[in-house]
């Protein structure tokens, strides 16, 4: 079993060794939403959106990031399902995560809203392609307004 798992892994290096991958470039940040709100959090939802510069498709699945605005921390965000990108396109990645309520009350959504924030995600992705991924971290720090 060992050996084949080689030979596919040195397969795959073999293709990609070939030609130039490059990573997706950021987009925009759109969708964002007060899904619920709770007694123990605040539950928000996000689209970011990428573009897939490369000349194949792929999969990503199992994305979570912490999510920074205004350099508070405001938590967690995992991905809501996988998502399939098609060459040369774009693709939004639907994040989720729950803000704890100590940190909600530091917030003022109103402010927030149509105003400029520096955004800053760190996480990590599992990225690829016919059933074989990869973990592929990110960092990702910008200026955006965030619109409803």
């Amino acid at each position: 079993m060992r050996r084949y798992q080689f030979l596919i892994v040195l397969f795959l290096i073999s293709i990609t060794a070939c030609r130039k991958v490059e990573s997706p470039s950021f987009k925009r940040i759109e969708n964002f939403k007060i899904k619920q709100l709770g007694l123990q959090g605040t539950t928000i939802g996000l689209d970011i959106t990428f573009l897939n510069p490369n000349n194949f498709g792929l999969n990503i699945k199992d994305a979570s990031c912490d999510v920074f605005l205004d350099s508070l921390f405001i938590g967690k965000f995992t991905q809501d399902h996988t998502i399939d990108v098609l060459k040369h396109s774009e693709f939004s990645l639907p994040l989720s995560g729950t803000i704890p309520i100590q940190t909600a009350l530091k917030m003022d959504f109103n402010k927030l809203i149509n105003k400029d924030v520096l955004f800053r995600a760190d996480g990590s992705a599992k990225i690829g392609k016919g059933g074989i991924y990869i973990l592929r971290p990110f960092n990702y720090k910008g200026v955006h307004k965030i619109g409803m």
